[in-house]
């Protein structure tokens, strides 16, 4: 009976291993931003039909190849039952989307969008699944190799939700442009929209924005961070460090503006908690509203420069925190080193995370560490084609820098060899 079970196993993963080689034996069609704004405008029924199908048969070309890199890890690691759900989540998602026929119509579309959502929201676990996986093989696997396994595979995740929410996005405004187009009322049915009229096209570029204003969306991101302190500590509304913004704040740039708001989110984060750990004396001694009602701030001003030329957009963020432990500092972008690995274990508190600046789980608090936030915001920056760097001024603070290229050129980041993006790239 043992060895007739055994003999099936074999069978069934000879047979998916003829399946996903078709798919790893294909390289995935890059696309870059400005392709995406082009796409996006002028968008007629033909071009949204073209642009599901273009998803319907990228998406298991770029999962088969992440699921291939498990298939890789030390025998230790792919057993681990986290990396295994994420496994099995993946394996999932290349056979739904491999089989799914070819979107002919509007109606086809909303099915495949329904799919496509449903996906994204299964698999809003993977990062807690795999944060947990590797802070459990970070003994048992060189962190080196852990590293670059979880660069390759976030970075390909991003990849493959910018794709879905972009296609999700251009598919909803149509519809809603199309459904005001025919005056049709919130309470008829949608399969009056089976077809555009003759003509039909809508202006609209999804979850890209052309013209992203830098110094609005860092001044977004500071009151988000400072409202999370203050809730956090019970804080009246003020107390956390200000975010001044200078240089050239009427600077723009075409960005995905969850992706560049988390980056610019989790540098405000870091430094806000580290400056109000230094400074945390003077909240007790004075408390907060009696020193900004004296006009002398609990805590020194955190200072965001941009700097923009006609390539590329250069934001530092600069404060006094006092700067980052030698000890702490060699393995700020590391997953797994030791350091590291034991924040990854505050995963189990944590059920959903899609690293956006404003998460929906009242379970993430700014109060529990990660060890996520660093290595993540510049897997971001480097899937567009930029870069995150951090310098430590002993004893003053930290002045971090965020990259990125300014007119939308870059193509995406990704490859189809294993382990492309390197941990200290």
């Amino acid at each position: 009976m043992g060895s007739a079970q055994s003999r099936r196993s074999l069978q069934q993963k000879f047979y998916e291993n003829r399946i996903l080689d078709r798919f790893t034996a294909q390289e995935p069609k890059k696309v870059s931003l400005r392709q995406l704004v082009l796409f996006g405008r002028q968008l007629t029924e033909e071009k949204l039909l073209a642009s599901a199908n273009y998803v319907r048969s990228e998406l298991p070309v770029r999962l088969a190849h992440r699921i291939s890199d498990f298939q890789f890890l030390p025998y230790i690691a792919g057993t681990n039952p986290h990396l295994k759900t994420v496994y099995d989540l993946y394996w999932r998602a290349f056979d739904e989307f491999r089989r799914f026929p070819v979107v002919r119509t509007l109606d086809d579309n909303r099915r495949f969008c329904d799919n496509v959502k449903k996906n994204l929201l299964e698999h809003s676990q993977v990062i807690p699944q795999l944060g947990m996986g590797v802070s459990e093989c970070a003994d048992l696997v060189a962190p080196d190799e852990i590293d670059r396994f979880m660069n390759q595979m976030l970075i390909s995740r991003i990849s493959r939700r910018t794709l879905a929410e972009q296609h999700i996005a251009l598919s909803e405004q149509f519809d809603e442009d199309l459904r005001q187009h025919l005056n049709l009322l919130p309470s008829e049915s949608f399969a009056k929209l089976a077809k555009a009229p003759p003509g039909f096209t809508t202006q609209h570029i999804g979850i890209v924005c052309a013209d992203c204003n830098v110094a609005q969306l860092v001044h977004e991101c500071a009151l988000h961070a400072a409202g999370m302190y203050e809730e956090a500590f019970h804080l009246p509304p003020g107390s956390a460090p200000q975010v001044l913004v200078e240089g050239h704040t009427d600077a723009t740039l075409m960005c995905i503006p969850a992706h560049f708001s988390y980056i610019v989110h989790e540098l405000l984060k870091n430094s806000m908690s580290h400056v109000m750990e230094r400074f945390a004396a003077r909240l007790e001694t004075t408390g907060a509203a009696e020193s900004e009602s004296a006009g002398d701030p609990a805590f020194p001003p955190i200072r965001v420069t941009i700097c923009a030329s006609h390539t590329d957009i250069v934001v530092r963020v600069s404060d006094q925190s006092g700067g980052i432990s030698p000890q702490v500092l060699p393995y700020i972008w590391s997953f797994t080193h030791p350091l590291k690995a034991k924040r990854l274990h505050n995963f189990h508190s944590v059920h959903r995370m899609e690293a956006r600046m404003d998460e929906g789980d009242a379970a993430v608090s700014p109060l529990v560490a990660f060890g996520f936030g660093l290595p993540m915001s510049r897997i971001y920056a480097n899937y567009w084609g930029g870069n995150v760097n951090v310098h430590s001024l002993p004893g003053h603070g930290v002045d971090a820098y965020v990259q990125l290229p300014r007119l939308g050129n870059a193509v995406e980041n990704i490859s189809s060899r294993r382990y492309l993006v390197s941990a200290d790239t």
